[in-house]
Order: C-alpha cells, then structure tokens, then sequence
C-alpha cells in the first residue's frame, strides 16, 4: 500500500482495530482507475465502476469480495445545503481490505474517518460497511424528520388561510421528498440482496444488522411516500383556498361595478351640456342630485341583500 499514498488520488489509507486496511482515493485523478486494476488487483470492471461519476445504487459481487454503490448526503462543505442532492458512495470490501472512492466525501465517511483514526469504529471490512449504512440512514433520519415537521407546519399555514406563506415551503418540500425518493429507492434492492449474500467479509451478524437497516430503509421510503401523498393534498388544498379568494375578490369588482354603473350614468346625464335638464336652474340642484345617487346606491344595495348576493 506504499504505492498508494504516491498515487495523485490518495486521500488516506488507515489501520482497523481488527488488522483490516482502509484506503480511500478521490476519481478526478486520472491514475486513480489504473492503480486500482493494477497495484490493488480489482476486476477491471469494479475499478471502472468505482471511478465512474455517473453511478446508481447497486452491487456486484466479484471473487471473495463485493462493491456496493450508494447516495448519501455530503452537509459539511456549506452547512444545511441541500441533503436531498446525494452524492455517491463507492464501496469494495473482502476480507483483510476496505476501498472506498470519493467524488466528494460524504458525511458517513467522514465519521468514520475520525473514529477510526482514534483507535474506534469498525473492526472488520464487514463492520465497516454495516457502520457506513448505519451512519447514513441516521443523517437521512433526522431529515425525513425536519420534512414531516415541515410539511405539519405546512398543513397549519393553510388552515389559517396564509397560502403566500405555505406555498413557498410546499414546493421546497416537494422538492426534497422526491429527492430523497429518487435517491432511496434503488437502495432497498441494494440492502435487500445485502441480507442474504455470503461472501467472506460478511457474516452472519453482519447480515442479521443489515436486515435491521433493511427494515428502517423501508420505514423512511413508507413515510416519504405517505409525505408526498400529504403534500399533493396539501397543494390542491392550496390552489381551492386561492380560487376561492380569487372569485371573492372577483365577485366584491362585479358588485361594485354593478353599483356605480347606474350613477355614473345618472352623473353623466346631468352633467351634458343640454337644456332642459332637471334642476338645472334650482339653487339647490347639486345636492338633489347628490341625494337622488345615495338613495340610488341604498337601493341598490337592499336589492343585493334581499337576493343574498351580499
């Protein structure tokens, strides 16, 4: 593994408390894909796929050893981000080694990285990889819920009416939920296939806590779903609350310009220049006019009342 660390790709190569080695490189070098078929004696094939930007959620195994490609989500590098944009991770296990290649760390190797270079953490590649899955759907947890308080707040907002408010944060949760969707949804295959494969870097305890996070996979996409279906309810919820206001504001103009349609013809009228217009000539004629249009408008609007269109 000295060659390794003179390897342009070479972020660090650490010691596990149970013998096994962990080395982990970064794909934008170029060398990174021909010392990983060559020095480490991947299949071609796995080495192509762990320096591939372009990955989705799956395994392959090869020998005595597996790859598995997974999302997850990377919030250190500017704080809260975007968590549903994941970034991948790239794992080979066998029995004396771990390999793991970055586009961009994730938070799960990062926590790892640290508790292994305290002398803590994973004893075995298999430990390592069932800590990694571990770490992963904790971070995606705490998310899922952030999002249900999300969309509650949501739901509360348009009771009260306040759809400015809630619209905005509607279409950010959306967003997020399918996110997370679109990311999760292969790894249930992945971890599904994981419980019941036999290889050496996994035992029997090693499947037993990946049926574990099999099982909280599957809560966190049930609970994604039943978020999305809440929040298409939501947002038509939403669109009749602004209809509904819409024809409100509609209906208060038609009523209004119902009113004043016939005072401005009764203002239009007395206000030609034509003889022999009522009160033309009477002291008074301005203020019987100005009488004649509010009884009008009283009128007018005991009509709508009595019809119940006010």
């Amino acid at each position: 593994m000295i060659e390794a660390e003179r390897t342009p790709g070479f972020l660090h190569l650490l010691q596990m408390t149970g013998g096994a080695s962990w080395l982990h490189m970064c794909i934008h070098n170029r060398e990174t894909e021909s010392f990983l078929s060559s020095a480490t004696g991947l299949d071609k094939l796995i080495a192509a796929a762990m320096v591939s930007e372009d990955t989705r959620s799956r395994l392959r195994v090869h020998g005595q050893g597996v790859m598995v490609l997974l999302k997850a989500m990377h919030l250190r590098a500017d704080g809260v981000g975007h968590p549903e944009d994941m970034v991948s991770m790239r794992i080979w296990i066998d029995e004396r080694r771990v390999i793991t290649t970055r586009e961009e760390d994730v938070d799960p190797i990062l926590e790892l990285a640290e508790d292994i270079s305290q002398g803590r953490g994973p004893a075995t590649p298999g430990d390592f990889l069932c800590d990694l899955i571990e770490e992963h759907l904790a971070e995606v947890s705490e998310q899922v819920e952030m999002l249900e308080d999300g969309v509650y707040l949501i739901g509360g907002l348009l009771v009260q009416h306040q759809t400015e408010a809630a619209c905005p944060s509607m279409a950010k949760t959306q967003t997020a939920i399918s996110g997370f969707l679109r990311h999760l949804g292969p790894q249930r295959a992945v971890l599904q296939t994981l419980t019941t494969l036999v290889v050496p870097p996994l035992n029997t305890n090693h499947r037993g806590r990946l049926e574990e996070h099999l099982n909280q996979l599957l809560r966190l996409l049930e609970t994604l779903e039943n978020l999305r279906d809440r929040i298409d309810i939501l947002s038509d919820q939403a669109n009749r609350i602004q209809e509904r206001q819409l024809n409100q504001s509609s209906y208060v103009f038609a009523v209004v310009s119902t009113i004043f349609l016939p005072l401005n013809f009764v203002t239009g009228l007395f206000g030609a220049n034509l003889l022999g217009l009522p009160f033309a000539d009477a002291t008074n004629g301005f203020w019987v006019l100005v009488g004649l249009c509010l009884l009008m408008s009283v009128g007018l609007v005991a009509v709508f009342r009595w019809f119940k269109w006010l």
